[in-house]
């Protein structure tokens, strides 16, 4: 779960407490329909409980541990997830890539309905759906995998409203030291030292801070964190302007803007600091 810990529980509250009023305020539970289906067995409590209708479904092919295809022809990308990536165009598949395309296989075969639902924002820019799937015991397939530590957890506006389960799931396998959180999972690049994009946990020390229409930590020199002007809501500037010097682990897509590598904060889920 990447938020502020331990000692920075002052600033931890800072940067969370409008984005959980947000979240208490809209989390709800499915409700029963006709032409939709509902939960046939109450989920558990431990459960990321659906919080509107479902329907039912069947899986037609699973690409990798965050992406299917229904019978309907339906392309589905898992909310609130991220898997590593498979081998492909000569390229080796990156750690828990295989374990967590067969971790989805498993949980599909064994369960005797799958629900899906969808959140906010239905689609993504690739045109596919972006949902959650269930079993028919109320089970989510993404706190599955975040729980074994089989994926990373990735929050992103506006389908923010199981992100608080989600990161609970993942901070259980981070102390548990699972899957990509133990010995033979990827460690985080230094901010310094990147080459590429793509998805990645990064290290470094904030040695400058921009306060402007959108907010900037540097790292290391050489990646910009950037938050965006639609995002400030989330967090607070005396969080922000105290970082300064402070060493930060950020996760997230990276991408390169005229020649300089940045990185997008959405949600105080993606930052930890170290």
């Amino acid at each position: 779960m990447f938020a502020f810990r331990g000692s920075e529980k002052t600033l931890r509250a800072h940067a969370l407490s409008v984005f959980f009023v947000f979240v208490l305020a809209t989390f709800g539970f499915i409700t029963t329909g006709v032409t939709e289906s509902s939960l046939a067995t109450p989920p558990s409590p431990n459960y990321c409980a659906p919080f509107a209708k479902t329907e039912v479904v069947r899986v037609a092919r699973i690409y990798d541990g965050d992406t299917l295809t229904l019978s309907d022809g339906r392309k589905i990308r898992l909310v609130g997830i991220n898997a590593t990536e498979l081998a492909r165009d000569g390229r080796p598949g990156d750690p828990f890539s295989r374990r967590a395309r067969q971790a989805v296989s498993e949980f599909v075969q064994q369960s005797r309905r799958m629900e899906l639902l969808l959140d906010t924002e239905t689609k993504d820019r690739y045109g596919r759906w972006l949902g959650h799937l269930y079993n028919d015991s109320g089970q989510s397939l993404e706190q599955h995998l975040l729980q074994r530590g089989l994926a990373y957890h990735v929050a992103i506006p506006p389908n923010l409203k199981l992100a608080e389960c989600f990161a609970t799931a993942e901070q259980r396998a981070r102390d548990a030291k699972l899957g990509l959180w133990g010995d033979e999972g990827p460690l985080p690049l230094a901010a310094k030292a990147i080459r590429r994009g793509g998805f990645h946990r990064v290290r470094g020390v904030v040695t400058a801070v921009h306060l402007g229409k959108h907010w900037r930590l540097t790292l290391d020199d050489n990646i910009s964190v950037m938050i965006y002007s639609e995002h400030h809501h989330r967090f607070t500037k005396a969080w922000f302007s105290h970082l300064l010097g402070q060493k930060l682990e950020v996760q997230g897509w990276i991408y390169k803007v005229k020649g300089q590598w940045r990185i997008k904060l959405e949600t105080p889920y993606g930052v930890e600091l170290l």
